[in-house]
């Protein structure tokens, strides 16, 4: 399965309309002669649109230079676009069918349309030769699989290959000129669909206006976004994405965080079980992720070490404990994502992104209610750093020389701090579901909770780390290797783990600050 990264934008024109120059784009230094190819695409989705209303396309082409299949995914400044070949079969190829099953939640996948495109194409090209944007001139006509009727019109599309953004946008400014202006729907799948569509109206979208809304219309509108979010990077697991995991993890605890800082919104006989689900997928994936994190450190903190201070083979013990784990996670997780525990998750995400279970507080202005819910999770955070500092501050008039005492107050510390590594990363959180209607109130509380949660994960990262070490020099002294490399790397991380505690004050210090609170009263 192939991929491909498509930029591009689309243009509405008339029958009679002529395109200007476009080698007066800037850097462009000829225009190819034109290629002219009929194209016949299928395209499938489940019965109630739900790939097209996600942003996704899959479809079945003929006729081009790219005939086959292809599954087009929202991916940051365009799609990401996987073919299969064609094959001689009508049915989905299994990888595509597998990839959309966020949207799909396994359903058959079936025509929704067809589109017949006669396109005729012209490269611009470089003072090299080397093609800059490919601009496909498109006599559409698209016919819906349900009999309603078809549509017919014609579109300019300019696709970028070598060019950076900014060509798109003089490419715009020419044609506006030319009275040509943007599509009012980029995609031929809309167009085609759009009565369909039409049935199915969008949750609302988080805006500026979100302080003049109402605390149900702006939890809706996050809640939806982070449903998507979800989706795509199921997807990315699916395709075998860097970070995939990582990124999928992220998504459930900001899920599960919106769900837990905004409650009083919701109904919680709802959304408690459905918060509980999210943290299982979120612990179930954890294994792959953790290992991969700790295997990149380990081997970083050796090749920090003076060549004298590796002594055995101390890359090559490392890289084996972890590859066998990585397998394994990678597989497991896998198996979660098609799992039937997880499918009825996706289901019910789908129930909450369309109607969440909303109590009377949702109807009351948001400015009331959610900003109250951030104030307070900003003071469990608090609450929990004044046990923090109590803690350390019982360990420091300890009894010298007490190991034991020291080891229990160390590992009393420890708990706190994670605790408050969660605490802040609710308030994180909960402080981004507010910055598109309170902007830079939001954002520089959301970045305060941000610093407490960086910090605090190195101190994390590096107590783990000690415990694997530990793990991997009694292994490797078991088999007759020496195992003095992973004291120095072990006592190395035990100074490393001070040093964070203590910038960890620090940081605390500027977060800490009334003044980054004041929006919340």
């Amino acid at each position: 399965m192939s991929a491909h990264h498509e930029v591009e934008r689309a243009w509405a024109l008339d029958a009679t309309d002529v395109l200007p120059d476009l080698s007066a784009l800037p850097g462009v230094a000829s225009v190819g002669e034109p290629r002219t190819d009929t194209l016949a695409a299928t395209y499938l989705d489940t019965d109630d649109l739900a790939l097209v209303r996600g942003g996704v396309t899959l479809r079945r082409r003929t006729g081009g230079l790219d005939e086959g299949w292809h599954l087009k995914v929202p991916a940051g400044d365009g799609r990401d676009e996987l073919r299969r070949a064609l094959g001689s079969a009508q049915r989905v190829p299994a990888p595509l069918a597998r990839a959309v099953t966020a949207w799909s939640h396994g359903r058959s996948l079936a025509p929704v349309a067809t589109v017949e495109t006669v396109r005729t194409t012209r490269l611009l090209l470089d003072a090299a030769g080397e093609t800059l944007a490919e601009v496909a001139d498109d006599a559409v006509v698209g016919t819906p699989a349900d009999g309603r009727p078809g549509s017919s019109w014609r579109e300019v599309e300019v696709e970028l290959v070598g060019a950076g953004p900014a060509l798109l946008d003089a490419a715009e400014e020419l044609l506006a000129e030319a009275g040509i202006h943007p599509a009012q729907e980029q995609r031929k799948i809309g167009t085609v669909l759009a009565e369909r569509l039409a049935a199915h109206p969008a949750a609302p979208r988080p805006g500026s206006d979100d302080a003049d809304r109402t605390a149900g219309e702006v939890l809706h509108g996050r809640l939806a976004e982070l449903v998507g979010e979800l989706r795509h990077r199921d997807c990315d697991v699916r395709r075998g994405v860097d970070d995939g995991v990582h990124q999928l993890r992220v998504t459930c605890r900001r899920l599960r965080g919106a769900l837990a800082t905004y409650r009083p919104v919701v109904d919680r006989t709802v959304t408690d079980p459905l918060r509980d689900e999210l943290r299982w997928l979120a612990r179930t994936l954890g294994d792959g992720r953790d290992a991969e994190v700790m295997h990149e450190r380990l081997r970083e903190l050796v090749d920090e070490l003076p060549r004298g201070l590796v002594v055995g083979p101390v890359r090559r013990r490392i890289d084996r404990t972890y590859a066998e784990r990585l397998r394994a996670a990678d597989g497991h997780a896998q198996a979660v994502l098609d799992s039937p525990r997880y499918l009825r998750l996706l289901r019910r995400l789908a129930a909450l992104e369309a109607r969440p279970p909303f109590t009377d507080a949702a109807e009351a202005p948001a400015a009331e209610v959610l900003l109250d819910r951030v104030a307070r999770d900003w003071r469990r955070l608090r609450q929990r750093v004044d046990l923090v500092v109590a803690l350390q501050d019982v360990r420091a008039a300890g009894p010298a020389g007490s190991g034991g005492a020291a080891a229990s107050a160390d590992e009393a510390i420890d708990e706190a701090l994670h605790d408050v590594r969660k605490a802040a990363k609710r308030a994180r959180y909960a402080c981004e579901a507010l910055e598109p209607g309170w902007g830079g109130d939001a954002k520089r509380l959301r970045k305060a909770a941000q610093d407490v949660t960086q910090v605090l994960g190195d101190r994390n990262d590096s107590a783990v780390a000690r415990v694997e070490l530990l793990r991997i020099a009694r292994a490797a002294a078991t088999d007759g290797e020496n195992a003095f490399t992973y004291g120095v790397l072990h006592a190395r991380e035990a100074a490393r783990g001070e040093t964070l505690e203590a910038e960890f004050g620090e940081v605390w210090q500027r977060v800490r600050k009334a003044r980054l609170r004041a929006w919340l009263r």
